[in-house]
């Protein structure tokens, strides 16, 4: 099983690779947290990725309950690692999900202001044809690999 994981994950970061980052963002606005991580992680080490795309990444992964990527991300996001952002995202307004509310005020206090911020920039339409934050064809090819 672990082979097939690998192939999936080798899969995704192709094809991931050769997309813009307005594509990367909409994966994530649409990925299972659930299954292959490693495509976050691969953002999260990525300088290339969108300012608002990394911040979307903290918030949907509940900074508060353990992130184990939380304080990487703060570092990096404080100390400009991410140099790009042409992207729009806001943590309290978030396809109908405010997600600095949901955190208590202990936890919330503790999170950066930078990363409290919403970002200015263009706005990304959620994709359509994505399941689980691929696209469908990709999907396909790694639900395929299971069979």
């Amino acid at each position: 099983m672990q082979e097939i994981e690998t192939i999936a994950v080798n899969k995704i970061l192709d094809f991931a690779r050769a997309q813009t980052t307005e594509i990367w963002h909409q994966m994530v606005m649409d990925w299972n947290w659930d299954n292959y991580k490693q495509f976050l992680k691969w953002l999260i080490d990525n300088p290339d990725t969108d300012k608002a795309t990394i911040l979307m990444i903290y918030w949907k992964s509940a900074p508060g309950k353990g992130f184990r990527d939380k304080q990487l991300i703060e570092e990096r996001y404080i100390n400009n690692y991410y140099h790009h952002q042409s992207l729009a995202f806001d943590p309290e307004s978030d396809e109908g999900d405010n997600w600095v509310s949901y955190l208590p005020r202990p936890e919330k206090e503790s999170i950066p202001k930078e990363l409290l911020h919403k970002l200015e920039g263009k706005n990304v339409p959620y994709p359509e044809g994505y399941i689980e934050g691929m696209p469908e064809n990709l999907f396909d090819k790694i639900e395929a690999l299971y069979d």
